[in-house]
């Protein structure tokens, strides 16, 4: 009956002021939805990049004298390795018809022999396709007798990691900066219900009223703001990807699960600031 009695009193308290609550909500909501499109841009970026270092391998060169029986104990090696997901071997023999293939002429025709020296391809697991563990793996591999030389993309991937890290840090703070800013609104609307009820909650202490029992129909207040909030922004989110997709680009990724992460953390921040503003407020008159 109280739990009842207490929704019933946070309903009431909301249409009491009107105005005050569509601005919270609103304000929320636009907090919410700012906070699931960095984390829905969060994850396209993450799939973008994670496609790209897919494409990522490491080629070591082993010395031209090597024959094929020698050159594949080595590949034997370097695919026992840590990281190491698959590795193919070319020998002198596939490394011309690649000549061939890119350059459409016979290297033997060109040169008068065959020069170019047996390889492997390394192909990484997914641990390993940044650019701190390539450079440990190629640095072991490069240790190796009978290997020349190790290449792979070493740029490329240290500019994706610098810029990635920095796009990352930028959306934590501003996610983080949007939650405290939803926080702070429900926070001063339920001080303002607070002080404009302050005679009705005295009067409820003086009948006997428990502290609880007073508190209740706040809460209510403050997780209704963040349940309709939360509501708002998903929709707004799913209608804006929607858009995105027919007229933009069909290949964002949507994460269906950041509409349930949006509710909830609106449920969250509504509890929270009600209880900071109840904690800091409502204890000065009861």
């Amino acid at each position: 009956m109280n739990l009842g009695f207490s929704i019933k009193e946070g309903l009431k308290g909301l249409k009491r002021a009107r105005m005050a609550t569509a601005i919270t909500i609103t304000s929320v909501t636009v907090a919410l939805m700012m906070i699931g499109l960095f984390i829905i841009v969060s994850v396209n970026i993450d799939h973008w990049v994670g496609e790209k270092r897919k494409n990522i391998e490491i080629e070591a060169f082993f010395e031209p004298v090597l024959n094929n029986s020698t050159a594949k104990r080595l590949v034997n090696k370097i695919r026992q390795m840590d990281g190491v997901e698959r590795v193919d071997y070319i020998s002198k023999e596939d490394a011309a018809l690649r000549f061939k293939k890119e350059f459409g002429r016979d290297v033997v025709e060109v040169l008068g022999t065959n020069p170019l020296p047996p390889s492997c391809v390394i192909h990484l697991k997914s641990t390993h396709r940044n650019a701190l563990a390539i450079a440990n793996l190629s640095h072991k591999i490069q240790k190796l007798d009978g290997i020349t030389e190790v290449v792979y993309a070493q740029g490329f991937l240290q500019l994706i990691d610098r810029y990635v890290t920095i796009i990352y840090l930028i959306i934590g703070g501003l996610g983080l900066l949007l939650l405290i800013v939803a926080i702070i609104l429900i926070h001063n609307s339920i001080r303002l219900i607070i002080y404009a009820r302050r005679e009705i909650i005295e009067i409820m202490e003086l009948v006997g009223a428990k502290k609880s029992f007073i508190r209740r129909p706040f809460l209510v207040e403050g997780i209704f703001y963040g349940i309709m909030g939360g509501i708002l922004a998903d929709a707004f989110i799913f209608a804006l990807i929607q858009i995105v997709r027919r007229w933009l680009y069909s290949g964002v990724i949507e994460a269906p699960e950041i509409y349930g992460l949006i509710l909830g953390l609106g449920i969250f921040i509504g509890f929270v600031s009600s209880q900071i503003s109840l904690n800091k407020h409502l204890n000065k008159l009861i």
